[in-house]
């Protein structure tokens, strides 16, 4: 059993050696690990060549800025053929000592299972004195159909992935040129070739929640889940209903936000929805009905 680890840096001088800490602090690991860092190309003076250089990993660093999506496929295209679990590692999070060991368990245990995820605690200040857990409450489903209609993780950190499901992915060239749900991509693509993923409740990420973090920027995650809905479904090979209740799903959602926070933007944004595709958005009304009952994120 051996690991392939790809961590993608852009501007990561005050978190990389935070994350790469935290993976050769790994405990009941003695297998192999094959460590890529990439550099989403920083400037040059603002590189963390000089601060990886203390750490047994391999360098790259891109010429231009190509973007998160870029730079994890092409860390993914430098691990060795035989290593039989990949993981990307973002900058900005760290794992607990126990990640990698447990999270290969679970997968020991069901050959199905493309990948597996973990529960994660959520950080809200760099010194880690305030924080919660990711569900705490409500649990996220990875059964396709339902992350068809919404991505339940937050970040690739949370998961351990199965080498011989990257293998059977089709879009090692593919490109999306908005940043945010390329993980919603992955998964989406590794469930479609027939895989299974798993989940433990088990707290084995430090998330760190920040201003930069990619899900604060809410248009830019609209759109690159727009473009893999556009783009990406058919080629998987879901339906045009897949592609309405997403959208079904997105208008409930700002329905129900704008009610709640009072943003009458958000609010008629919805009722857009609602009147372009009243039968999706009420399907979505009810996929969100059910998920609150199941106690489902």
């Amino acid at each position: 059993m051996s690991y392939g680890i790809v961590v993608p840096v852009y501007y990561g001088r005050s978190f990389v050696r935070r994350a790469l800490d935290s993976i050769f602090a790994q405990t009941d690991i003695t297998d192999p690990m094959f460590v890529f860092v990439i550099d989403d190309g920083t400037p040059v003076h603002e590189s963390v060549a000089d601060l990886v250089a203390a750490y047994p990993v391999r360098y790259y660093r891109m010429e231009e800025n190509q973007g998160v999506f870029h730079t994890r496929l092409f860390g993914l295209s430098q691990i060795p053929r035989d290593v039989k679990y990949c993981a990307f590692l973002d900058q900005d999070d760290a794992w607990r000592p126990d990640f990698l060991s447990t999270l290969s368990r679970v997968l020991e245990s069901n050959d199905r299972a493309g990948f597996a995820a973990c529960n994660a605690y959520i950080i809200e200040d760099h010194q880690g004195k305030t924080g919660h857990i990711l569900y705490e409450t409500r649990r996220p489903s990875l059964l396709l159909e339902d992350l068809k209609v919404a991505n339940q993780l937050i970040s690739p950190s949370q998961v351990l992935i199965r080498r011989q499901a990257l293998d059977a992915l089709r879009y090692h060239n593919a490109t999306l040129p908005y940043s945010g749900a390329d993980d919603w991509l992955f998964w989406l693509s590794i469930l479609s070739q027939g895989y299974e993923a798993t989940y433990t409740d088990s707290i084995l990420v430090d998330y760190y929640d920040h201003e930069q973090g990619a899900h604060h920027d809410v248009k830019a995650m609209t759109w690159s889940e727009e473009y893999i809905v556009q783009q990406y479904f058919p080629l998987l090979k879901f339906s045009v209903w897949d592609q309405r209740l997403y959208r079904g799903r997105v208008g409930w959602d700002h329905i129900v936000e704008g009610i709640r926070t009072k943003n009458l933007s958000r609010l008629f944004t919805g009722l857009r929805f609602l009147l372009t595709d009243p039968h999706a958005l009420n399907q979505a009304r009810l996929f969100r009905r059910r998920h609150k009952r199941q106690g489902i994120v």
